[in-house]
């Protein structure tokens, strides 16, 4: 063989013009391996493992608002699932739910929105110079009925649990 073939196309060195003097009918090459010398080290090195660090870019932050949510979601999820296992509301309610036949809906809703309503006046009782955390546990603590039995309620909808 006098030519080149694809091997030297690929791993031979690089022959190739640059983009300005190539002919107008020839496609460029998607791939180059151009050979340069090593650069001489500017430190002394010593015999071991060297670690190079390179700065990568930062991972993308959410946005604040699918911040809140993600947070709103953790905290309420959390709430509901100890209040559905731990309390025993989450049976009561379900029971509660079957109950009501075809109004189990609107008996779920007007449910949830009296414990809501009683754990935001719940709040009320935590004076207003605790610090956030306390804030923040007795927000989650308020609220553990009503997100209960919004989780009840969705384990009521057909087809939910198979």
């Amino acid at each position: 063989m006098t030519g080149r073939d694809w091997w030297d196309d690929l791993y031979g060195p690089d022959e190739q013009h640059p983009a300005d003097d190539q002919p107008a009918g020839e496609q460029r090459r998607w791939l180059t391996v151009r050979r340069t010398p090593a650069p001489e080290p500017e430190v002394e090195q010593h015999p071991g493992v060297h670690v190079t660090i390179r700065p990568t870019t930062p991972a993308q932050q959410p946005s604040p608002r699918k911040a809140r949510i993600r947070w709103w979601v953790l905290r309420r999820g959390t709430a509901g699932l100890a209040g559905y296992y731990l309390t025993g509301l989450g049976p009561l309610t379900q029971s509660l739910l079957t109950d009501a036949g075809p109004g189990a809906i609107g008996c779920g809703l007007f449910l949830w929105a009296g414990a809501w309503r009683i754990g935001t006046l719940a709040l009320r009782l935590v004076p207003r110079d605790a610090s956030p955390e306390v804030h923040d546990g007795a927000d989650w603590a308020a609220h553990i009925p009503s997100a209960t039995i919004l989780i009840a309620l969705a384990f009521h909808t057909p087809g939910a649990i198979q």
